[in-house]
This record gives structure tokens, C-alpha cells and sequence, in this order.
């Protein structure tokens, strides 16, 4: 049986009431694993898309002490959390320059992390669709499992314990949710928990096809709850307990909306799922059931990674992009612009040369934030003499 070794959590703070009950929960899967926190504010402003504007000859605008200013003010304010919290403020980190979700992640991969502790705000409808949740694109990205907070788990300050005695582990009997499985029985393991074994027999594409009729509805939903009994048993004789106890149960509806409805009536404290680790545009058609888990369900969610070297090997490849435009920004404007520039770039390589092509010098003040990558430019005209 799988041991758990949690060394480092990190707890993402953006200085919300949740945030800093994130950190009790963590403090206490600290003391029961002998890990250390590390406490990481990401500051990520809504610069506007193009900060240019004519301006008279003067003294450009410096936008590295307003950004220092906010740096230690920042830095001032996470300790300040620290110390209420009994927390060293020796681990405490302030990022930014990248959306929060890839800083979270870079610092995990960095510490490293073995887990990431952190709530979501739960966030639906249209202020998901434009807002998103950080929370939902950390499970997405993070090379380590990644608990996120809610419900009763949030209760757990002022003393009270982190209770966890049934855990809830969805299997669809791939190996990314043995591989959950294996970490749940760890899990439950040092908590003494039940550990319940969902799986959901959905056959909804009998419901969206014309001509119901025609199907035996009733008989193949008991083919289809036969068939996933039988996988369980192999299921679970490929894994070892040890001396955790389990049970199974079966639904018949929605995975997601199973998994989310179904703490309600079992006393569920956690639940447990790995991903499947879609990216790009499979990720954006099948979606991630991990995801819209996190978002709904009524109690905290542990989701483990799976496939986590693709996940490196994408952290690397966005380092490297990220690299690549920090010195195409900091190209000469008469550097060949192609199509990798930004557009930024190209409309100010563009007014360079249209101000030569005039005789006017049509500079422009450039100061670029080395850690952010903010560009914030001011143009002045001078008429050659």
C-alpha cells in the first residue's frame, strides 16, 4: 500500500476570508504529515490593452517604484497573515507577471509541493464564463494533487479539527483512476476514513437519439450496471487496501451531477478523483468531470494529477514562451517583425518607421518591467533641426 510523503504545501492567498481559513486546514495536515507551509500572493493586475497616449516632452512616468511599492506592501500584508496564523513568514512568497494559476504552478514545481491547498470562490454562469476560476485552472496545470476547500472543511479554525472519515473516490476502472484510487487508500489511511467507491453507469446517448422506442431502456441500464459491477470486482482486486475499509455503489445518471449530489446523502467529508489530463482542444470539447466537480460539489475536492510529466513538459514550453516574448519586446524597432511579435510590437515598430519616413523622430520611452513583462511606453515627437 501506497505511503503518503507530504513535505511542502503551498497555500495561494489573495486575502479573502476563505483564503485564510485554507490555511488552518493546511497547518493541520502539517502537523499530521511534519510538512512545512508555504504561503504565495500572486499580483496580477488588468493592465489596459494598449497604455499609450501623446504626451508633452516630458519626464516619462516610472513604473518600477509603483510596482516595488506594491511588491512590499504585498510582501507586508502575507506576513502579516502569517503571523495571525502561526505560520513562518520565512516561507512567505509574492509573485507575479503571469496569469495566478501558471505562478501557482511554477512555484510548485519549484518548491516542490507535494500538495496545494487552496479554496474556490464558486463562481457560475456568466461570471464564471468571463472570470473563470483559479482554483479549477491550478487542478488543470498542477504537477502535484491540489485540495480544494469548501463546506464543512472551511469550518476548520479556531482549534476545531479537519474531520475526514468517508471519502469518496469516483472510478471509471482507467489507470488515472487506479492511480487516484492508490492515493485515497494513503489518504484514508492516516485518517482512519471509509473510502467509497462510486461508479456511474450513464448511457445518455440512448436519451439524446431519436426513436426511444425501439431501445429496452430498463434492459440495458441492467446490462450496463452488470457489466460495471463485474469491471468493480476486477477493479478493486488489482488494488490493495490494506486495512481501510470500502464499499461500492452504482448510479445511473450523470457522472458529474452524480458526484456532486451524492455527498448530500452519504456524509461524504472528501472526495478524492484524478484527471485525465486533456489539454488544448480535447480539453475544451470533453471538458474535465475534475473540474466541474470542483465547482459543484458541496465538499472538499482532492484532486490528483495524472500524467504529470506532460504537465512539466507544458509548464516548460509556456517558461520558454514567455521568455521569448520578454525579448521580442525588448527588440530595437527596427528589428524585423514577424508573426510571432505581439501586436503591441508591431504598432510600435510601425510608428518608428512612419515617423523617420515623416523627418520626425517619432520615438518612443520604453520601460519594461524585467519581472512582469509590462511594457508601458510614452511617445514623443521631436522635428529634426
Amino acid at each position: 500500500m501506497k505511503t503518503l510523503n507530504i513535505q511542502n504545501i503551498i497555500v495561494p492567498i489573495d486575502f479573502s476570508k476563505m483564503s485564510v481559513q485554507a490555511v488552518e486546514i493546511a497547518k493541520q495536515l502539517a502537523r499530521r504529515f511534519g510538512a512545512s507551509i508555504h504561503l504565495a500572493h500572486v499580483r496580477h493586475l488588468n493592465y489596459a490593452t494598449d497604455l499609450v497616449a501623446p504626451a508633452p516632452p516630458i519626464v516619462p512616468f516610472s513604473f518600477m517604484p509603483y510596482e516595488q511599492n506594491g511588491e512590499r506592501t504585498a510582501l507586508k500584508e502575507l506576513k502579516k497573515v502569517a503571523g495571525e496564523c502561526g505560520v513562518s513568514s520565512a516561507t512567505c512568497d509574492v509573485l507575479g507577471g503571469a496569469p495566478p494559476f501558471d505562478e501557482i504552478c511554477r512555484l510548485a514545481q519549484t518548491v516542490p509541493a507535494d500538495l496545494v491547498v487552496m479554496p474556490t470562490h464558486g463562481r457560475t454562469g456568466l461570471k464564471h464564463v468571463f472570470l473563470g476560476s483559479t482554483a479549477e485552472r491550478v487542478v488543470q496545470h498542477s504537477l502535484c494533487p491540489v485540495l480544494v476547500t469548501r463546506g464543512k472543511a472551511l469550518q476548520a479554525n479556531n482549534g476545531s479539527r479537519f474531520r475526514i472519515k468517508t471519502i469518496l473516490v469516483p472510478v471509471d476502472f482507467s489507470s488515472c483512476s487506479r492511480e487516484g484510487l492508490r492515493y485515497a487508500i494513503a489518504f484514508a489511511n492516516e485518517f482512519e476514513a471509509k473510502i467509497i467507491l462510486l461508479h456511474a453507469t450513464y448511457l445518455g446517448y440512448i436519451y439524446s437519439s431519436e426513436g426511444t422506442v425501439l431501445y429496452d431502456i430498463p434492459g440495458l441500464q441492467k446490462a450496463a450496471r452488470k457489466n460495471a459491477e463485474r469491471k468493480m470486482r476486477e477493479f478493486v482486486r488489482s488494488v490493495n487496501f490494506g486495512a481501510v475499509k470500502f464499499e461500492m455503489a452504482f448510479t445511473d445518471g450523470s457522472p458529474a451531477l452524480d458526484i456532486c449530489g451524492f455527498p448530500k446523502d452519504h456524509d461524504v467529508d472528501l472526495i478524492i478523483t484524478s484527471t485525465h489530463g486533456f489539454t488544448g482542444l480535447k480539453h475544451i470539447l470533453i471538458g474535465s468531470i475534475a473540474e466541474q466537480v470542483v465547482r459543484h460539489a458541496p465538499c472538499s475536492v482532492l484532486v490528483v494529477p495524472s500524467h504529470p510529466h506532460l504537465r512539466s513538459a507544458h509548464l516548460a514550453r509556456s517558461a520558454g514562451t514567455e521568455v521569448n516574448r520578454l525579448a521580442t519586446q525588448r527588440q530595437s524597432p527596427n528589428a524585423p517583425i514577424g508573426k510571432s511579435a505581439t501586436k503591441k510590437d508591431r504598432k510600435v515598430s510601425s510608428l518608428h518607421r512612419r515617423g523617420n519616413a515623416t523627418g520626425q523622430d517619432d520615438s518612443r520611452i520604453v520601460q519594461t518591467n524585467a519581472r512582469t513583462g509590462f511594457c508601458l511606453t510614452r511617445r514623443t515627437k521631436q522635428c529634426k533641426q
